[in-house]
């Protein structure tokens, strides 16, 4: 289909006001005036009202399964203390008798004192008769009631057989009902009844009708398998994929590395501009809230603990190195100093044992880097993929982050200003379904945040925020470049992919507070517009 776009505004500029556009790509950008030569008689023109066109947004990091399928869950998010979240899980459990299991996601640790924990307890006296799991908000710790254990056989404990992972015990000796990452939550989640792929596939048609209604014509989705990866794939063949999905498949301490070569030949040998596959994810550590996040020093409560990693050192390179070999792009969740090091240190001897090429292998999250580190990314060519709606967990003194990580560490908190002083790329994302997913938040955020130790704008304590330009390119340019896609998209250029945004209003002007505010009017990928208010 040919398409012209017409009385448009691009930031910063007054000489192009239309685009051409024809099948999937841009062929033309110029003066409103001259638009005319490109028009043949079956061509579309969309009056953009003089309206703001950006290129369309990516997230560099998202769970799109996930956050799928947490649309038909119970929400908890909005909890504010323990009895609330009773009353919420009550409400639902009434207006649920059919389900045979309760599930919940986004619960904050917020809800608890410190030294308090989940326990089943609290969750049976409000649903004794049939089974719940309440996932945490970012995914890593669940809460279980006594129904879900006995059912996973768990309820006098477990070994996960990871280091990382626990189920953690009671004072009576019982499975307290906390479950410490995906090991230990995996030992109930496998007993839930499975949604159909029919089910799994209507809830993802959903949630693309809500992000493109944000604005987002791309994601990089970090927790693939072979089952999504043919997932979205036949979507995209159906025409029903309405953005952009980079899928690095997941790499887990079992993982035979055999498959890590025959994902990257699959990756070579299918081509679509819709889903990539040449990338895979590993998790070198956790979380700072459930003391999973792995750091230099102990943490902040006098434990004496530092976090374990999810991986033996020795295993943790090889799969890195092999991955690296194969010619995927390696993507690795890293919050702590402790693992961010440690992500940096067998990406160095990879690059070493491979030679270097240009990966543009990625440290997801790195919420607390070490000094000495900081030069290091843009040294080795490794992006930090940052998700800016996170500083709020980390500014939020009743969420155990802030505690945890104390005072002596928290001037290395969610370093984003002193990363590209040091030269390293960066990329912006959400996490969702941990964070809001509209990319407007994410900018505004990522401008406006305050310091984490809350002292003045004028006070020495360092100052992380970016600028509009900076964080607009987080979501754009910066994010195709972290995708390998820098050719082709991320710009509103002739050649480039036509996968653009109109904004009711001009966001590189208006007060950075205000820009949540501003409305996506239209979404087009790829010449299709696939959302329209």
């Amino acid at each position: 289909m040919d398409l012209i776009l017409r009385n448009v505004r691009f930031p910063g500029q007054s000489v192009a006001q239309a685009i051409a556009i024809r099948g999937e790509r841009i062929t033309w950008i110029g003066p409103d005036h001259d638009a005319a030569q490109w028009q043949q008689p079956a061509t579309q023109i969309i009056d953009g009202a003089g309206m703001l066109v950006l290129p369309g947004f990516t997230d560099s990091h998202f769970h799109l399964h996930n956050g799928a399928r947490a649309l038909s869950v119970l929400r908890l998010e909005q909890a504010e203390s323990i009895a609330d979240l009773q009353t919420r899980l009550a409400d639902y459990a009434a207006a649920n008798p059919t389900l045979p299991w309760i599930i919940g996601r986004g619960w904050r640790y917020r809800l608890f004192a410190p030294g308090e924990l989940p326990t089943r307890h609290l969750l049976d006296a409000v649903v004794p008769d049939r089974p719940v799991l309440l996932t945490a908000f970012d995914g890593h710790t669940a809460w279980a009631n006594t129904a879900a254990l006995q059912i996973a056989g768990i309820l006098a404990g477990a070994d996960t057989g990871n280091p990382f992972s626990q189920v953690v015990m009671g004072n009576d000796g019982l499975a307290s009902g906390e479950l410490r990452e995906a090991p230990a939550m995996d030992l109930v989640r496998r007993c839930i009844p499975s949604p159909t792929e029919a089910e799994i596939r209507d809830s993802v048609r959903r949630a693309l009708r809500e992000l493109a209604a944000l604005g987002l014509t791309g994601v990089h989705n970090m927790d693939g398998d072979e089952a999504q990866r043919t997932r979205y794939r036949d979507l995209a063949a159906a025409g029903e994929l309405t953005l952009r999905i980079r899928l690095p498949l997941s790499v887990s301490p079992d993982t035979d590395p055999a498959r890590i070569t025959d994902w990257a030949m699959d990756a070579r040998q299918y081509r679509n501009t819709l889903v990539q596959t040449d990338a895979v994810k590993l998790f070198i550590d956790g979380v700072v809230e459930a003391k999973t996040a792995l750091m230099l020093a102990p943490y902040a409560d006098g434990s004496g603990d530092c976090g374990v990693a999810n991986y033996d050192a020795d295993e943790f390179i090889r799969l890195v190195t092999r991955a690296d070999a194969a010619g995927l792009q390696v993507c690795v969740h890293a919050i702590g100093d402790g693992g961010v090091q440690q992500t940096l240190d067998a990406l160095a001897q990879a690059q070493q044992i491979n030679g270097q090429r240009d990966a543009r292998h990625r440290v997801e999250h790195a919420e607390i880097v070490d000094p000495t580190d900081l030069p290091r990314f843009a040294h080795l060519g490794v992006i930090a993929s940052v998700q800016p709606l996170h500083v709020d967990f980390g500014m939020d003194r009743d969420n155990p982050w802030w505690r945890l990580v104390g005072e002596q560490r928290l001037r290395y908190g969610f370093p984003w200003r002193d990363l590209l002083q040091a030269g390293a790329r960066m990329a912006l994302g959400s996490d969702w379904p941990v964070a809001d997913p509209n990319p407007l938040r994410g900018i505004q955020v990522a401008c406006t945040r305050g310091k984490l130790d809350g002292s003045a704008a004028d006070s020495d304590f360092p100052d992380q925020r970016l600028t509009i330009a900076e964080a607009l390119a987080g979501y754009t340019t910066w994010a195709a470049y972290a995708g390998h896609r820098d050719h082709e998209l991320g710009r509103l250029a002739p050649g480039y992919l036509a996968d653009l945004v109109l904004l009711d209003r001009d966001i590189t002007t208006i007060p950075p507070d205000q820009i949540a505010t501003t409305r996506v009017m239209l979404t087009m990928v790829g010449g299709r517009i696939v959302f329209t208010r």
